[in-house]
Order: C-alpha cells, then sequence, then structure tokens
C-alpha cells in the first residue's frame, strides 16, 4: 500500500509541477506536512501586505529548506470538513482559466528532500481542483499531520462566477482516512 501511495503521489506531484508556472493553472498534486509523501502547489508567497492570515504559514518562509510553496497571502477561504477533522484557513487563492479551476491555501512542503529537508513545525494546507469530468474534483490536504484526499472522484458544485465552490468527497483507501466523507467549502 505505502508504494503505490507513493506512485500515485509522485505521479501528482510531477503533474503539478509541470502546470506551476502560469496564472490560471491548476494546483495539483497531494500535499505535505512533513511526515510523508511529496508534493507541490501553485501559490502566492507567505509574505506581509496581502489579505491572508497570519497563522497559515505556521512560521515557514518561502526558501526554507523543503519549503515548496506558501500560499497565505490571498483572500480566498478554504474549510475542510472529514470525521472529527475541521480546519478553516484563510489567505488562500483561487484560480481559473480555460476550463480550469483551483483553490489553494496553505504550505506545501518536499516530503522527498528533492528541495531540502524541512525541519520546521508541522503546517497544513488544502489544495482543490477540477477535473476534465465536469462536476468532478480532487481533493489533496495535510490536516494536522493527516493525509486527507480523493483523486477525482469528488463532486463539484462550482457557482456560475466561479467564486464559491462545495467539493463532497471520500478518503482514497490509502489515505490516512479512507472511506471518510470529506467537505470541503471555498470562498474566492
Amino acid at each position: 500500500m505505502g508504494r503505490r501511495i507513493s506512485i500515485a503521489l509522485a505521479i501528482l506531484a510531477l503533474l503539478a509541477r509541470c502546470s506551476s508556472g502560469g496564472s490560471g493553472t491548476p494546483a495539483g498534486g497531494p500535499t505535505g506536512n512533513g511526515n510523508t509523501a511529496a508534493s507541490t502547489s501553485t501559490g502566492g508567497t507567505g509574505g506581509a501586505g496581502g489579505a491572508g492570515d497570519a497563522s497559515c504559514a505556521g512560521g515557514a518562509h518561502e526558501g526554507d529548506p523543503g519549503v515548496v510553496s506558501i500560499t497565505c497571502d490571498g483572500t480566498a477561504e478554504i474549510k475542510l470538513q472529514a470525521a472529527d477533522v475541521t480546519k478553516d484557513m484563510r489567505g488562500g487563492q483561487c484560480r481559473s482559466a480555460g476550463g480550469t479551476w483551483s483553490a489553494a491555501v496553505g504550505v506545501i512542503i518536499d516530503e522527498t528532500g528533492v528541495t531540502g529537508t524541512y525541519t520546521g513545525p508541522p503546517v497544513d494546507n488544502i489544495v482543490v481542483n477540477n477535473t476534465s469530468d465536469p462536476g468532478k474534483a480532487t481533493i489533496q490536504a495535510v490536516i494536522g499531520g493527516k493525509h486527507l484526499f480523493d483523486l477525482g472522484t469528488a463532486t463539484l458544485t462550482l457557482s456560475a462566477d466561479q467564486k464559491t465552490a462545495h467539493i463532497e468527497g471520500t478518503g482514497d483507501k490509502a489515505s490516512d482516512a479512507p472511506g471518510t466523507k470529506i467537505v470541503i467549502d471555498v470562498t474566492c
């Protein structure tokens, strides 16, 4: 099972790295917190001056070893509920272009060590995006050290203006909460 997780996460990390170059590209790939697999995402820096939440970065900084991305200076709010895990994160960013929509918040770290070894405090993140199947989405989150993900079977209700989204999925059998209902609400 661990090998399956590693392969799936590595593939998604590569896809996310390929799409991280321009605005409007989706955030992607499972997320990391220093405990297991690799991850990447697009997003802003955790610097001051944004409308974000100072606690979002958990003390991590862009350029720290193992820190791939920090998305904490935006205006989006992303709420997650999965069994006993609840998280409300502010400072995220939403992006849309060419039929692709995504939202991300938090600190993405490289748990493989390719960009250095992250040694900071545990950090949280949530990344969601639509898929090529209408009404479907992916969920990737690390909250309190738990990896929660649904890799493309989650249902997505996205408002016409793409400013709000409701996503419901089920924890993949390789996640830390297999079979658990995951609900995400996004306000951009």
